[in-house]
């Protein structure tokens, strides 16, 4: 076990996802089960960065808002964005489960703050910003 456990932003979040990482035995906690959906974006990522938990999210906007890029830069996270547009809840679970390794090698490679893209084949970049 890696250590790693990932939070699934509200975003992303789909019982397919949910299922899908269950069977994988991929460890997670989702944003629906700690905060309010209206939980502004830095807000639980200073709460997430006090857990300890990794990021997986499709808002890879995140970056480019000032206050949410900092939030992750000063909690020392790990936050991987899937790139791929318009898939399904079902393509989400596959390409997740898929890009695990990578996010644990990531992860395990490069000190934090760090953000991640997560390809539809399941790859994993940094992203540059």
């Amino acid at each position: 076990m890696s250590g790693i456990i990932l939070f699934i932003d509200r975003d992303i979040w789909s019982h397919r996802l949910d299922a899908a990482l269950r069977t994988a035995g991929i460890p997670f906690v989702a944003h629906r089960d700690h905060f309010p959906d209206d939980t502004p974006d830095a807000e639980w990522i200073a709460a997430v960065a006090e857990r300890g938990w990794t990021i997986l999210t499709r808002d890879r906007r995140i970056r480019y808002r000032a206050n949410e890029a900092a939030a992750v830069r000063k909690g020392r996270l790990h936050m991987f964005a899937l790139t791929s547009g318009n898939v399904s809840a079902a393509e989400t679970a596959t390409i997740v489960v898929k890009a695990w390794p990578a996010i644990q090698r990531a992860v395990a490679a490069t000190p934090p703050p760090k953000m991640w893209s997560i390809t539809r084949g399941g790859g994993v970049a940094p992203i540059k910003g």
